[in-house]
C-alpha cells in the first residue's frame, strides 16, 4: 500500500504541475506585466493581483478527477496483475487440504467386508513378498530362498528356469534333448547292469553259431521257391541296384540317395519322377543336363538344360511341321508345312505342300 500512496502522490504532484504549466503559458505574462509596471508601477495592489490570479488558475484545475482516474488505473492495473496468482494459490491451498482430508479419511475409514471389488483395485505395482505372509517359514513342504523367478507353473507344464537337485526321478518317460550327465556312482551301477547282462562268451558264442544254421538253413529252403510277394518293413537293397527305406518314401535305382520319388541313375546321368510343387509333377533331371524323349531310339524331344525345347519333326493336329533350306522335293499330304531353315530377304519363311510334290511359298519377307 506504501507503493501505491508514493505512486499516486508522484502522479498528483505531475498533474499539478502540467496544469499549473499549461493554464500560466494561457497568459501573456510579460505584456501583463509591462503595461502594469507601465500604467501601475507604483501601485502595490499588483502584486496581489498576480497572486489572485495564480490561486485563481490552480483552483481552476480539476485536480481531484485526475487523481481519481490515475488511482483506479493503478487500482485497476494491480488487481489485474494480482488476481490469477491468488486464484492459483486459492486452487492450490482448496486442493491441498482437499487431497489431506480424503487422504485422512481413506486411513481413518473402515470399509465393510467385501465392499471394494478386485477389478478397482490398481494392482500394477502389487508385489508380495514371503516377509508379507505370516509364519510363511513355518510351512510344511516349501521353501523359497530365491531371489528371482526359478519356477512356473503354466497349463500343462511345469517350467524350471535352472538346474533341478533331486535324489529320486519316477517318470514315464523320460526325453533328453541334447546331453544326459551321469554322476560317477550312477554311471557305475548303470555300466556294471549291463555288464552283468550281457551272457558269458562261451553261451553266447553258442547263440550265434545255432542262429547262422537256422540262417543256413532258411536260405537253402528260399532258394527252392519262388515269392510271389516279398514284404519289407525296413530298409532294402536288392541286388546293390534297388534302394528303398520307409524313412523318406522314396525309391533309388542305382543311388541310395533318391531326391525325388524315384530317382535313376545311368553313370553320370540323372532321371527324376516326383513333385515340383503344389499340385504339379516333375520328370526330368535335377542337373544340368539334357533330357531326350523318343522312340524306336530316335529322339524326338530334346529340352535343353536351359529350358529350350527342341523338336526335330512336329505332327501338330495330323499336319507335319519340318524345316528345309530349300523348296521341298518331296512328297507330302497337302497341308504339310515345311519352315525356310535358312531365310533370305526376297525369300518365304515357309513352304505348304499342295498335293503330292506341288509346294508353294507363304509368308514372302520383305526386302
Amino acid at each position: 500500500m506504501d507503493r501505491i500512496q508514493e505512486a499516486v502522490q508522484q502522479e498528483v504532484q505531475d498533474v499539478v504541475v502540467q496544469k499549473l504549466r499549461a493554464e500560466i503559458d494561457k497568459f501573456d505574462i510579460a505584456s501583463l506585466v509591462a503595461n502594469t509596471v507601465e500604467h501601475r508601477m507604483a501601485d502595490d495592489s499588483v502584486l496581489e493581483h498576480v497572486d489572485n490570479q495564480v490561486k485563481l488558475t490552480a483552483s481552476r484545475i480539476e485536480v481531484a478527477d485526475v487523481i481519481h482516474n490515475k488511482v483506479d488505473k493503478k487500482i485497476t492495473e494491480l488487481v489485474t496483475f494480482l488476481t490469477p496468482k491468488v486464484q492459483q494459490q486459492v486452487k492450490d491451498n482448496v486442493e491441498r487440504i482437499l487431497a489431506e482430508t480424503i487422504n485422512q479419511l481413506v486411513k481413518t475409514i473402515n470399509f465393510p467386508e467385501s465392499s471394494i471389488p478386485t477389478s478397482s483395485i490398481d494392482w500394477n505395482d502389487f508385489k508380495l513378498s514371503s516377509k508379507q505372509i505370516q509364519n510363511y517359514r513355518e510351512l510344511s513342504g516349501i521353501e523359497d530362498l530365491s531371489n528371482n523367478v526359478e519356477l512356473t507353473l503354466l497349463d500343462g507344464a511345469v517350467v524350471v528356469e535352472n538346474a533341478v537337485v533331486t535324489k529320486d526321478v519316477i517318470t514315464d518317460r523320460l526325453e533328453v534333448g541334447n546331453e544326459l550327465q551321469l554322476g560317477d556312482v550312477i554311471y557305475n551301477n548303470l555300466r556294471d547292469r549291463i555288464v552283468n547282462s550281457i551272457p558269458e562268451q562261451q553261451n553266447f558264442n553258442k547263440d550265434i553259431e545255432k542262429l547262422n544254421i537256422r540262417l543256413d538253413t532258411a536260405i537253402e529252403e528260399a532258394k527252392k521257391f519262388d515269392f510271389k510277394e516279398l514284404e519289407v518293413t525296413g530298409e532294402t537293397l536288392l541286388s546293390d541296384v534297388l534302394y528303398t527305406t520307409p524313412g523318406n518314401k522314396r525309391v533309388g535305382i542305382n543311388t541310395m540317395d533318391p531326391s525325388d520319388a524315384l530317382t535313376v541313375w545311368d553313370q553320370e546321368t540323372e532321371v527324376v519322377i516326383g513333385k515340383h510343387k503344389t499340385q504339379q509333377g516333375y520328370i526330368g533331371t535335377r542337373r544340368r543336363q539334357d533330357i531326350n524323349i523318343g522312340a524306336n531310339n530316335k529322339v524326338g524331344i530334346t529340352v535343353k538344360s536351359d529350358g529350350n525345347v527342341h523338336i526335330n519333326k512336329l505332327n501338330l493336329m495330323g499336319k507335319t511341321i519340318s524345316e528345309s533350306s530349300s523348296v521341298p522335293g518331296f512328297a507330302a499330304k497337302a497341308g504339310d508345312i515345311v519352315l525356310n531353315s535358312k531365310p533370305q530377304p526376297g525369300t518365304f519363311i515357309g513352304w505348304v505342300c499342295i498335293d503330292g510334290l506341288k509346294w508353294s511359298g507363304w509368308g514372302k519377307i520383305q526386302e
